[in-house]
């Protein structure tokens, strides 16, 4: 009976129990599974499109795009500058604090921050709001304040409660996001153009 068991344990698994190894700590593989190599790249039905952060996925879109031009100048690429454009929109969209006052027509915003936050804002704030004044209906200047910058949005008709209420509903954020430019700025400033229209540079 004795030598019965040894040779199960012996044979019946190929190697004596003593003798194995105890299990990985570190990636579980599937078995049969596969990693695709340098060359290769997965696609098809379930295939996942998106780079795991959102900056990092804006990056691999613009360089994808530069890549498929045949008349990209790389010379004059500038992915570096993209990147601190993208810091600086996730320190105002996420970094700083808006504080939002109802006036005459419209709204006025304080966004302010620590001094990197700070000067995020300035950029990017005092970039936009000569693009909220060419979308046509509301008036948008700025000012320097302490920590932050001053937006002022208000309707250029008198009694215009339609795009006073709209400038109320979008509040700063949604304010932020009209024009519909970001995607189109995003490839210019990687293609060492989108100084023209502002710095993104660390300050």
């Amino acid at each position: 009976m004795r030598r019965l068991l040894i040779l199960v344990c012996t044979v019946g698994f190929g190697v004596p129990l003593a003798a194995q190894e105890p299990p990985s700590k570190g990636m579980v593989h599937v078995p049969g599974m596969q990693h695709p190599t340098a060359t290769e790249t997965p696609n098809g039905p379930g295939t996942p499109t998106q780079g795991g952060q959102a900056a990092f996925a804006t990056v691999s879109e613009i360089v994808k795009l530069l890549e498929a031009d045949p008349t990209t100048d790389w010379s004059k690429v500038d992915l570096e500058a993209l990147r601190q454009h993208l810091i600086d929109m996730d320190a105002v969209t996420l970094r700083s604090r808006v504080k939002s006052t109802p006036v005459s027509g419209g709204m006025e915003f304080e966004i302010t921050g620590e001094a990197a936050v700070a000067a995020s804002v300035r950029r990017i704030v005092g970039a936009h709001a000569p693009l909220l004044e060419a979308i046509g209906g509301w008036r948008a200047t700025t000012s320097p304040i302490p920590s932050g910058m001053r937006l002022a949005v208000v309707a250029i008709k008198s009694g215009d409660s339609a795009t006073v209420a709209r400038i109320r509903g979008l509040g700063f954020i949604g304010l932020l996001t009209q024009g519909n430019h970001h995607a189109q700025h995003h490839l210019l400033i990687a293609k060492g153009a989108g100084s023209a229209a502002h710095s993104h540079g660390i300050p």
